[in-house]
C-alpha cells in the first residue's frame, strides 16, 4: 500500500497520484464504486491482463488480495492511501462504510473475457 503525497495548508489538502509514479501503468479507464449497501461485497474476481490502482476518496473499504504468494488484507481508510492490484490477483472488497467512494484506475478497457469470476478457477489458474 502506498502513502500518497499530500500537501495541506490553510486552503485544504491536495493529494497527488501520477501515472508512472504511484500508478505504474498507462491509465485506460477510471471508475468509482459507491453506494454499496451495508454488508454487501464487491470484487470477488481476478483479471488476467489488467492492473488496477485503488483509492478510497471517501469513507473506508477493506480489500483482500490473493495471488500465488498468499493472501493479505488492507484497509483503505484515508484519502492518502493507494493500493495496486496487479493482474492474476483475486480481490475481495468488503466492509464499505456508508460514505465510501472507491476510485479505480485501470490499465485496460473493460473486457469480460479477461476476468476469472470463480475462486476455484482462479486457484487452478495460479497453480494452487
Amino acid at each position: 500500500m502506498d502513502k500518497l503525497r499530500t500537501y495541506t495548508d490553510s486552503r485544504g489538502s491536495l493529494t497527488i497520484v501520477e501515472e508512472g509514479c504511484e500508478v505504474p501503468f498507462k491509465i485506460q479507464r477510471a471508475y468509482w464504486i459507491h453506494g454499496v449497501p451495508q454488508g454487501e461485497e464487491r470484487g470477488k474476481h481476478s483479471n488476467k491482463v489488467s492492473s488496477e490502482y485503488v483509492i478510497a476518496v471517501s469513507g473506508s473499504v477493506e480489500i483482500t488480495l490473493e495471488d500465488k504468494n498468499g493472501r493479505k488484507t488492507y484497509l483503505l481508510d484515508t484519502k492518502d492511501k493507494g493500493l495496486l492490484i496487479p493482474p492474476d490477483t483475486w480481490d475481495e472488497l468488503r466492509n464499505f462504510s456508508p460514505d465510501a467512494v472507491l476510485l479505480v484506475l485501470a490499465s485496460h478497457s473493460y473486457d469480460e473475457s479477461t476476468y476469472i469470476n470463480s475462486y476455484e478457477e482462479f486457484l487452478k489458474y495460479i497453480g494452487k
